[in-house]
């Protein structure tokens, strides 16, 4: 969120928001503010505390954060533990303790302070209108949507600010070491090249023979490998643009309107291609200068309006264009407003490709012009103009609507948690209901409108109290102009499937395990046996930039063995995808460029900030006191 604002203070303010507030972005917010009533404690910091709904908010916001820097490979339920959430209970915990330094040391930003960052956020800066003003009503609703009034928002932008100041007594505790950098640096840029005997499970699965009572025995020791996920039935509501424009009325005469207001957008310009010859007036060029300087235009023009086949040769000898020069002056084909005018009233005035006009003073000296192609311009029809003129219009109407609903939906559905009555009567949304839904989007749509391909709605349903309370769920934003809000129903947890169900699932994946088990016995084996190996082609790795033909575990063992005899072998245990022998044969050290050796740097400090940062914090803890109530255990427990 505060990228915009933080991107040129120091790295210890950086590393703070890093380390502390990664939860804290625009888009997925939730207000902590705004949580209130007698929802469970999860801990207590200094008096204050911190609730399981604040916790349950914030952990689904890391989570994203988590997945977008991961990408879609990475499967939720890695992500979504008992264990993530507890990180992310200490990431507030270390919040609450700041907030609470920052008050016993009176600190505090002026409102100019606040008003300046707030406008350097990318997504905030854009609101404006088309005079340049700033767009107050679109700012608010876009806070809004993030389930937050403005107050609220630009309180938690004082709080991050004031925290800034907390930590500048620390900046200077740092200290950097370049030498330690480069030689990190050079480590990484080290390649080595390996060769491989790769023993692979498929090659052994004909091997591999099981026993119903096996399968049987595998599928009692693994079934949480074979349990249909959790699944909810839900009510849920969706606010959208698009629903909005195609309820807005547009007349003939508002179209009339608009076609007349904007000439500019139903028409295409003309275009004229010319090539020049340019002898250049520096600007502060004497009298003589400016008269040597024209006299040489003149000779050229005379020469070229008598011989106009040389135009494209002189241009290239004596043109002081340096970027059309070489092409023998041609300009290409541009518009009337992409020159300056006196150049344009010139090219503009030719009747006729073939026309040579100049001298032709500018600014930048003397021009000898050829007109050498002309697109002549062109106006669309009132007529052919109007549909896109109609769409356009009920756009900025439901935008214009869409701004004051946003509010009206966020604020309703917080405040009467148990029914969308109330927004299905104000807004004139349809009520929607679904049963059977599991967590995993229904498909990968970027911007799919439907909130059940959305993954932060699921998630959002899928949360502790939400399944617990079953209430409203604040408004999510799940596509650019859509906001959804969904109720759970009822809840199924998941349950393991019976055996009969997945035996053939189990006995592949026993016929898996096992012939994984074998390739790993083999390439120990093998080991054992240098001369029976039979290595692949060389592959040279890098510790920088990852290998498609390597895994990470033999790139990682590849860099962990000594280099003082070479050839030297390693095994490496890629578990269900069986077993690596690999052979180390070269090393090249790697010159360390100075942008990688300033990551280096960066990386170390990084470090070292988060030690002095973690030594801090346990002081604060010291002297505030903490009690940390959340159990995960009894939360993995809730959610099973």
């Amino acid at each position: 969120m505060l990228e915009s604002i933080r991107k040129h203070s120091k790295l210890m303010q950086i590393v703070l928001f890093v380390l502390i507030f990664p939860s804290f972005v625009l888009f997925g917010i939730q207000g902590y503010s705004s949580f209130e009533g007698n929802s469970d404690v999860a801990a207590k910091v200094g008096g204050q505390t911190i609730t399981m709904q604040q916790l349950d908010a914030a952990n689904r916001d890391e989570i994203a954060r988590l997945q977008s820097m991961l990408g879609s490979a990475v499967d939720i339920k890695q992500l979504d533990t008992p264990e993530q959430k507890m990180r992310t209970l200490n990431g507030l915990i270390r919040q609450t303790l700041l907030q609470l330094e920052a008050r016993h040391e009176h600190l505090a930003v002026t409102d100019a302070q606040v008003q300046q960052a707030i406008l350097q956020i990318p997504q905030i800066a854009a609101l404006r209108k088309p005079d340049g003003s700033f767009d107050v009503q679109a700012y608010r609703s876009l806070i809004a949507a993030q389930g937050m009034n403005t107050a609220q928002f630009e309180a938690q932008v004082r709080e991050q600010l004031i925290l800034q100041q907390v930590l500048g007594g620390l900046t200077g505790s740092v200290i950097d070491s370049q030498a330690l950098a480069t030689a990190a640096a050079k480590a990484a840029a080290q390649q080595r090249e390996v060769r491989l005997a790769l023993f692979k499970p498929a090659d052994y699965a004909a091997q591999v023979q099981v026993t119903q009572q096996q399968v049987e025995g595998f599928y009692k020791d693994n079934t949480a490998r074979f349990q249909k996920p959790a699944q909810v039935d839900i009510q849920y509501v969706v606010l959208s643009a698009d629903a909005l424009a195609g309820q807005a009325h547009v007349t003939p005469e508002q179209i009339k309107a608009y076609y007349d207001a904007n000439p500019n957008k139903f028409s295409t310009p003309a275009e004229r291609r010319a090539s020049h010859i340019l002898i250049t007036v520096p600007s502060d060029a004497t009298p003589a200068q400016q008269d040597a300087a024209k006299a040489k235009a003149e000779a050229i023009a005379k020469q070229v309006k008598a011989n106009p086949s040389e135009f494209a040769a002189l241009a290239r000898k004596d043109s002081q264009d340096p970027g059309s020069a070489e092409k023998g002056g041609d300009l290409g084909y541009f518009t009337a407003d992409a020159m300056v005018k006196p150049f344009a009233d010139a090219v503009f005035g030719m009747q006729k490709a073939g026309d040579i006009v100049g001298p032709i003073k500018t600014q930048f000296g003397y021009h000898i012009i050829e007109l050498t192609g002309i697109k002549p311009g062109s106006q669309q029809s009132l007529e052919a103009a109007k549909p896109g003129i109609e769409k356009q219009l009920q756009q900025e109407a439901a935008q214009k609507q869409l701004s004051a609903d946003v509010e009206t939906f966020t604020n309703a559905v917080y405040e009467h948690p148990d029914s969308y009555k109330t927004v299905e009567d104000k807004l004139k949304l349809k009520l929607q209901t679904a049963n059977n839904v599991a967590r995993t989007p229904l498909a990968e749509a970027p911007g799919s409108s439907d909130p059940l391909s959305s993954k932060a709605f699921l998630d959002a349903l899928f949360a502790e109290n939400s399944l617990r309370n079953k209430h409203n769920l604040q408004a999510v934003q799940i596509a650019p102009n859509v906001w959804a809000s969904g109720r759970v129903l009822s809840y199924s947890p998941a349950q393991t499937l019976a055996f009969a169900q997945v035996q053939n699932q189990a006995k592949q994946m026993l016929v898996e395990q096992r012939a994984a088990e074998l390739a790993r016995s083999a390439g120990e084996q093998a080991l054992k046996s240098p001369a029976t190996l039979k290595f692949g082609a060389p592959i040279t790795l890098s510790q920088a930039q990852p290998s498609p033909d390597a895994p990470a575990a033999v790139v990682a063992k590849a860099f962990s063995l000594s280099a003082a005899t070479l050839p030297t072998l390693a095994g490496v245990d890629l578990g269900a995808n069986g077993y690596a022998v690999l052979q180390l044969d070269k090393v090249t050290e790697g010159q360390a460029p100075p942008e990688l050796v300033s990551a280096a740097a960066g990386a170390e400090q990084q470090l070292l900030t988060q030690g002095i940062m973690n030594a801090y914090i346990e002081a604060l803890k010291k002297r505030f006191g903490v009690e940390i109530l959340y159990k995960p255990k009894a939360d993995a427990t809730a959610a099973g």
